[in-house]
């Protein structure tokens, strides 16, 4: 099962060639090919977590090319922090930016303020609908900004973890 589930992940990592073949990381390409930048260890794997979590809930769009370039100054590996924003997908958008917005309510305590628009008043007024989304869009925008630092909290957290086990494993197995 771990064995299939790693290969399973070894071939959804974009690999260093196929990262540098981008034509908008073509200025970064001689960053990118930085060995340590490709290579697993204690420190890139929790990194490039965060990285992938945070940048795919912040960024929406091109989040994967923007991973790999925050991986560079962050020493994180590029390729698990592109692959990671793969689960940010369109499937997954709605009912984060949803949870998003919640928490972005609750923290700004508007629960009655954002008002609540029947069907015929969208179809016309244009002008109550403006207003519902920037009421709205305070509460998203605080909403999203917070998803995304307990998301990569939580990722580097459960990254390290991960990792600390991963290398015990092995030990165990090469005292035997």
């Amino acid at each position: 099962m771990a064995s299939r589930l790693r290969d399973w992940v070894a071939s959804r990592i974009p690999r260093r060639e196929a990262v540098q073949a981008w034509p908008l990381l073509r200025p970064f390409a001689r960053h990118l090919g930085r060995p340590g930048l490709w290579q697993m260890h204690r420190r890139s794997v929790p990194r490039a977590i965060a990285i992938g979590l945070g940048v795919g809930i912040l960024v929406p769009v091109m989040h994967m090319m923007l991973a790999a370039l925050l991986s560079i100054p962050t020493r994180a590996n590029i390729a698990l922090a592109a692959a990671v924003t793969v689960l940010i997908n369109p499937v997954t958008i709605p009912p984060i930016y949803l949870a998003a917005w919640r928490i972005g309510e609750w923290e700004l305590e508007a629960r009655g303020s954002n008002p609540t628009l029947p069907a015929t008043q969208l179809q016309g007024h244009v002008e109550t609908w403006l207003s519902w989304a920037q009421h709205a869009s305070a509460p998203l925008a605080l909403g999203i900004v917070t998803l995304a630092i307990i998301t990569a909290v939580t990722g580097y957290a459960l990254g390290s973890i991960a990792w600390r086990w991963h290398i015990a494993k092995r030990w165990k197995a090469r005292r035997r």
